[in-house]
């Protein structure tokens, strides 16, 4: 491989070591909930819907360049590739290789932001679980 793909490659590793990092803080938050008092899961909660408020513009763009970006690749059949490929028209194949990339990104960048809002769901569900034990 050249180095442009194994820097690209190292970068994804790099993202994907980070959305299970995460997934592995989250769950180590479910797990310690019964320890926590109120307030602190309450706290978490707000801090989560905080930062989800601040990425929610930024996801929906992600969102939508996914949406974009798929239905390029849908354009773009196997035979046109082909066809590029045969007659060495280098910047159309860049130019799909940037956008694969870019695709890459985005998709990991949405699993990152979804981990998020799983992470404020399940804190959600809890606090709630509280107030209506709380309520009997």
């Amino acid at each position: 491989m050249n180095a442009k793909v194994d820097q690209f490659c190292e970068g994804l590793r790099d993202q994907l070591t980070a959305i299970e990092g995460r997934a592995v803080s989250v769950k180590a938050s479910i797990q310690a909930f019964p320890g926590q008092a109120e307030k602190v899961l309450r706290d978490k909660l707000e801090a989560a819907r905080t930062k989800l408020q601040a990425q929610k513009e930024r996801i929906e763009q992600t969102r939508a360049n996914l949406k974009a970006q798929a239905q390029h690749k849908i354009a773009e059949t196997k035979e046109a590739v082909s066809e590029w490929k045969v007659k060495h028209e280098a910047r159309k194949l860049k130019a799909r290789a940037d956008r694969a990339k870019e695709y890459a990104e985005d998709a990991i960048a949405l699993a990152v932001a979804s981990i998020d809002e799983a992470e404020e769901a399940i804190l959600d569900a809890v606090v709630a679980q509280i107030d209506a034990k709380e309520a009997q």
